[in-house]
């Protein structure tokens, strides 16, 4: 009656070896079914809410599996990839990269790698937190079942050695899997786009420090390309996303601030951080349990403006947590109320350059271009009137104007006649 499978919404029944089984149960990888994909949970973008980082690490495994298949690897390879496709995501912290993103623009932090899983291991995870962690009181256990294949599993996951294009490259497994995965759950691919996942990943061959393909896959690629382009002007352009990014990162940056939460607190999963958060928010630091708990009831701050903008040199800058307290508390005294002011930086996400060999062709090929924009957005904690909307938005333009330099007003993608997808269409 026991079977060591699992069944996956994008590529069916996935049968594992004993070794796949016990790895998946080990603690750090089930962390991972109460850590998100998204950076939020999404409001608005429901299909998108609820998708965990575990499931997702289980498609990367299904894909090394058919990859080891496909190209003949060796038992040893076999092994490796398959356990690196599992653990590669094992150091994300609380809502996908949300913790980490905000850590790292801190300039008194740095070096938050969370593909790093062999860099200081024997001292640290996160550079910072002594390495016996442990899960609900069970002790992180991989590299224990993995011993004397650690090290190139490690390497593997950091994109190095003779796999590691294959976990950590411009088109590799993971992110194969991860815009596929994402798209497929909110409604913006097929079921054909599941089968181009594993028709790529199975041409898909290592060729030097990159990949290779054939001619037939380039399609495959161009295609992924569109569902990654669609899949990111949804996550990054609604305002409800953004509103709601804002005031997470708000309430992280208060937090280290007042060093409730550090680099050590990547451990924590999406609940374990909010209750923190909200459990400490105590005294002066009230304001922390108040955005969270906002948050968590879908009272959004409402957007005064959201603009983009091609000048990405002083994204460090606007990402600073004084230089947006400084925005904030100005916009704040037109508004006559409180204000988030949240800046990303779009850098080869919604559109990502991809450089393969072609092999039928015998030549390098590259397709598509990076994306390099910057975001910003103010928002406020209620409604105001049209008059005050309407100076704020000016004074923020003319604000923003200096350090982001020509900008357009971002319009609701779901509203964008150029970004429907063939599963909407068939609805017309």
């Amino acid at each position: 009656m026991h079977a060591n499978r699992f069944f996956d919404p994008l590529y069916g029944r996935t049968s594992l070896k004993t070794w796949e089984a016990e790895l998946m149960r080990a603690p750090e990888v089930q962390r991972l079914r109460n850590i998100r994909m998204c950076n939020i949970n999404s409001l608005l973008m429901t299909g998108a809410s609820e998708v965990s980082r575990f499931e997702h690490s289980l498609g990367v495994l299904r894909l090394a599996k058919e990859w080891a298949s496909a190209a003949q690897a060796t038992d040893e390879d076999a092994v490796i990839l398959s356990a690196a496709a599992m653990l590669h995501d094992i150091k994300t912290g609380p809502f996908g990269h949300s913790l980490e993103y905000t850590l790292s623009d801190n300039p008194t932090l740095s070096d938050l790698e969370h593909q790093r899983i062999d860099r200081g291991l024997e001292n640290a995870f996160f550079q910072r937190t002594r390495a016996n962690v442990s899960y609900l009181g069970a002790q992180f256990a991989a590299r224990e079942k993995l011993e004397e294949h650690w090290p190139s599993v490690a390497r593997t996951i950091a994109g190095e050695g003779p796999l590691g294009p294959l976990i950590s490259g411009s088109i590799d497994l993971d992110n194969i899997d991860n815009v596929v995965r994402l798209a497929y759950h909110m409604g913006l691919a097929t079921r054909d786009d599941c089968h181009i996942a594993i028709a790529l990943t199975r041409d898909i061959r290592v060729e030097g420090d990159g990949l290779s393909i054939s001619n037939a896959s380039v399609s495959l690629v161009k295609r992924w390309q569109a569902l990654r382009h669609q899949l990111y002007r949804y996550l990054l352009h609604d305002w409800a996303e953004f509103s709601a990014k804002g005031m997470l990162t708000k309430a992280i940056e208060l937090a280290t601030e007042a060093q409730l939460i550090g680099t050590d607190s990547w451990i924590l999963t999406d609940d374990g951080l909010i209750q923190l958060l909200i459990s400490s928010s105590v005294g002066e630091h009230q304001e922390i349990g108040v955005l969270v708990k906002r948050l968590m009831l879908a009272q959004l701050y409402e957007p005064v403006a959201i603009l983009r903008g091609w000048r990405i040199d002083k994204y460090g800058y606007l990402s600073d947590p004084s230089e947006k307290r400084r925005i904030e508390q100005k916009m704040g005294e037109i508004l006559k109320t409180h204000c988030i002011f949240h800046v990303i930086l779009d850098k080869a996400k919604t559109d990502r350059k991809l450089s393969f060999y072609v092999r039928d062709r015998r030549q390098q090929m590259d397709v598509g271009s990076d994306t390099r924009e910057i975001l910003v957005g103010l928002f406020a904690s209620r409604l105001h009137s049209e008059g005050v909307g309407r100076r704020a938005s000016s004074e923020f333009r003319r604000d923003m104007y200096p350090y982001i330099g020509d900008f357009d007003e971002l319009e609701d993608p779901l509203e964008d006649p150029f970004a429907a997808s063939p599963s909407q269409l068939s609805f017309i």
